[in-house]
């Protein structure tokens, strides 16, 4: 019998595990442009999203798995822990993603927003110094061109199956597609300041590739795209009903997103219920906040009037940005009484990409990268007049700090984490439940002492409840979209215009991804009270913080196994015992 064999989870499984780590990252490096980007290392190809290279991923993921699995899990303990149920997490879902390739979206909104991030963070940055750049340029092109292919090839194979984009969607899908093809070839085509280092053979070459790709196969490829969505493609008879249930295996394909997305094993029944208990309780609350302001009316009659105060509402989009700096700005000198550590990394807001805007109900969260080091949160500034700026404060909290970036950013300097928990943004119920856990301090913060912003952080967490009540119902069969437009529209103060594409986003784009916010909100409450009733007056906030930000992004079970092993650390008691495979 060996050493390791006699001792499991001593220093041969320690390394082992690092090597899986490290092994699992190479393998990503090497395909993703985003990662490499983020390094500011050169971006040699683009993937697709074929069959082939999904399924090659899933095999890799199968091998690390079953390496993992054969490592005495319950030996490895404190970070060791946490990297092993990251690897696992990650493992599974590259599997399941293979396992339900035909019923993952690709073509609809957010499904291509990576067509936007090649173009922001690889093409519009690139340098072109000589003729070796000037090839790996045109080679990129080409990559481009084939991506988009394999997305019309994707939806011409889910539509054969039987899986096809519902057709409230597909004018959405449209617009959208038509306004990435005018964004993302703009951003290839390369001017003259971008070829001035290339002599006079190379720069003319280059121009002449260039235009020759886009023409002959990036343009194409769009085309080939929007005829797959197209009428004809659909023969006029798209269907009319949308969620996951309505496909044949559907329902096994959402339950997989759901706990892919919450990294829970609640069911999207009991995630029903709770959004429904949640916003019951949300609604009183702004009841009450109603009261204080003097209105006696009913909601519905509140929430009109909020529709005519130009306080609530911007003209241009620098306004918008004004209203999110002041928000930043009166944050900005309370982080250090709730934070131990700060991250480096500057933040800022731009404008998303207008071609995104008709059928993104809000925005995204842009890391830094090594070209551009600022976290920047992408807002929505299209139909400003029906977009209120309510729920600004709570927006700009979650998006950057002491949100999205502050988490990501800090996570991505914590040179103490292997390489694959430093740089993927996975896990998004530790993501998205961060962000709002983090919104939420500033009741404690006092930035919500004026009643609007009060109001906005109520509004927004109960339109994070109801979405937890319309993703499953849409997507078990439960409810249609007439009786879920009747709840969120019950339930939120979104304009009628985005609750139509926000359901779609549920039913149609990212089924389950919603029910992370509320999902990863309620644990991180939870986490926090039980931190509380542990430790008394010892609790310590910013230790607290620590605990949570110092991991990175950890599937829900692990992270409570983290701040349970940290406290039992601090305080000399027992550490937890671990427990199954992500221990």
């Amino acid at each position: 019998m060996t050493t390791s064999q006699r001792h499991p989870g001593g220093p041969s499984a320690t390394a082992e595990l690092s090597r899986l780590a490290d092994s699992y990252w190479t393998f990503l490096l090497e395909r993703d442009p985003l990662l490499r980007s983020r390094r500011g290392m050169p971006v040699k190809w683009l993937p697709d999203v074929s069959v082939a290279q999904t399924e090659d991923r899933a095999r890799f993921a199968t091998g690390i798995l079953d390496q993992v699995r054969a490592l005495h899990p319950t030996g490895l303990s404190g970070d060791d822990a946490d990297t092993l149920g990251y690897l696992t997490e990650l493992a599974e879902r590259d599997i399941g993603a293979a396992r339900f390739y035909w019923l993952t979206p690709c073509a609809t909104p957010y499904q291509l927003l990576p067509l936007s991030l090649y173009a922001d963070t690889v093409f519009r940055p690139f340098v072109l110094d000589g003729p070796a750049d000037a090839e790996r340029y045109a080679s990129l092109v080409h990559g481009l061109a084939r991506h988009v292919g394999s997305l019309a090839e994707k939806v011409a194979g889910q539509a054969a199956r039987g899986c096809r984009i519902p057709a409230r969607a597909l004018e959405g899908v449209r617009t959208t597609l038509r306004g990435l093809r005018a964004s993302v070839v703009a951003a290839v085509v390369l001017d003259e300041a971008r070829l001035v280092a290339l002599d006079r053979a190379h720069h003319g070459r280059l121009e002449d590739e260039v235009s020759r790709l886009v023409a002959a196969e990036l343009e194409p490829a769009f085309d080939q795209l929007l005829g797959a969505v197209d009428d004809r493609a659909y023969r006029g008879d798209p269907p009319e009903r949308v969620g996951w249930a309505h496909y044949d295996g559907g329902e096994e394909a959402y339950r997989f997103f759901v706990r892919a997305h919450t990294t829970t094993d609640m069911s999207p029944e009991r995630l029903h219920d709770l959004g429904r208990e949640h916003c019951r309780e949300l609604a009183e609350r702004m009841r009450e906040i109603r009261a204080v302001m003097g209105f006696t009316g009913s909601e519905t009659e509140f929430h009109a009037r909020l529709k005519t105060e130009p306080v609530l509402y911007a003209r241009t989009p620098e306004e918008v940005e004004a209203r999110y700096r002041h928000h930043l700005n009166r944050l900005e000198p309370l982080l250090p009484r709730w934070f131990a550590a700060l991250p480096r990394a500057p933040y800022d807001v731009a404008r998303l990409d207008p071609a995104l805007e008709p059928r993104m109900t809000f925005g995204y969260y842009d890391g830094p990268t090594a070209v551009r080091p600022v976290g920047r949160y992408r807002y929505n500034a299209s139909d400003l007049a029906n977009r209120s700026l309510l729920s600004a404060a709570n927006l700009i909290y979650h998006e950057l700090v002491p949100g999205h970036h502050f988490q990501l950013a800090r996570q991505a300097e914590n040179a103490s984490l292997p390489d694959l928990r430093r740089e993927l943004t996975g896990c998004s119920g530790f993501l998205e439940g961060w962000a709002e856990y983090a919104a939420g301090l500033g009741w404690e913060m006092g930035l919500y002492d004026d009643p609007w912003d009060a109001y906005g952080r109520l509004a927004g967490e109960r339109f994070t409840a109801a979405r937890m009540v319309v993703d499953t119902g849409l997507n078990l069969g439960t409810m249609n979209l007439e009786q879920a437009t009747e709840y969120l529209r019950a339930h939120s103060m979104e304009s009628e215009a985005r609750i139509t594409t926000e359901l779609l986003r549920y039913a149609t784009d990212l089924p389950g991804q919603a029910l992370a916010y509320r999902t990863g909100y309620i644990e991180f409450q939870a986490l926090r009270s039980a931190a509380e009733q542990r430790e008394g007056a010892r609790f310590d906030v910013r230790a607290f913080h620590e605990t949570v930000l110092s991991g990175g992004a950890l599937p829900l079970a692990d992270l409570r196994r983290r701040v349970a092993r940290h406290s039992a650390r601090r305080f000399g008691a027992p550490a937890p015992e671990a427990s199954g495979q992500s221990s």
